[in-house]
């Protein structure tokens, strides 16, 4: 008797949970379900760094990340180290080349420019073809840079076996692709060169800005930066676990 009536128990409970099932599955939002194991992954982010200084490169899958094109570009001696004084010159490319009034100072029309250009490209960055932009696709104008001040895989391990650190996080990973894309994890990297928040950047912050940014980087204080010791950004780590 005890017997009959636990295979009734189980029976009774066994009908309730396929009934509950299915009643999930027939309310469950058209479209959501188990993923299609056939179905075309989503296609690549394209390999993006945002310098210390705000400067857009895009990469290709594939080749090295696109860490190496800036560092080549600021490497003006060509040794494979950055010094401080190349760093520097570095940045007063950027601010020059951002700075489209020629006053010394970025005012609030040109912050404003040079944001909308990064949102565009953290819009268009995922896959397809780049970002369009001034001197051709993707604004890159024949080269590395992705020129965006002008609106005027991947090749990640260590070279010469150095050791790649993982990018500082001052912000939660998420927080945006731009953030993510630099060594900093600043959304608005240009900006956060603005002391004392009066919407503009006058060279002289931004001059500090640049020895914070050489020495936060420069964590052997040697006086240098390397390619191979540089810290690996959000991007390039989540690039590399895919």
């Amino acid at each position: 008797m005890r017997a009959a009536q636990l295979g009734a128990t189980t029976l009774a409970l066994s009908l309730t949970a396929l009934l509950t099932a299915c009643a999930g599955i027939e309310n469950a939002p058209r479209g959501s379900g188990p993923p299609n194991p056939f179905a075309a992954p989503p296609p690549p982010r394209i390999p993006l760094f945002i310098s210390p200084f705000g400067e857009a490169f895009l990469g290709e899958t594939g080749r090295p990340w696109p860490t190496a094109d800036w560092f080549a570009g600021a490497d003006s001696d060509h040794d494979d180290a950055l010094t401080f004084e190349e760093f520097a010159a570095d940045g007063r490319r950027f601010f020059a080349t951002l700075d489209t009034d020629r006053d010394g100072r970025l005012n609030q029309d040109e912050l404003a420019a040079y944001e909308q250009s990064l949102r565009l490209l953290a819009q268009g960055g995922r896959g397809g073809d780049r970002p369009s932009g001034p001197g051709g696709p993707g604004g890159l104008g024949g080269g590395p840079r992705a020129g965006l001040a002008d609106t005027s895989t991947m090749g990640i391990a260590p070279q010469n076996g150095g050791t790649r650190r993982q990018a500082p996080r001052s912000r939660p990973v998420g927080y945006g692709v731009i953030a993510e894309s630099g060594f900093f994890n600043l959304p608005q990297p240009v900006k956060s060169a603005d002391i004392n928040v009066d919407q503009r950047v006058s060279a002289e912050e931004w001059a500090q800005a640049t020895q914070r940014w050489f020495y936060s980087l420069d964590t052997d204080r040697d006086g240098k930066l390397t390619l191979a010791t540089l810290p690996v950004t959000p991007a390039q780590a989540a690039a590399s676990r895919r």
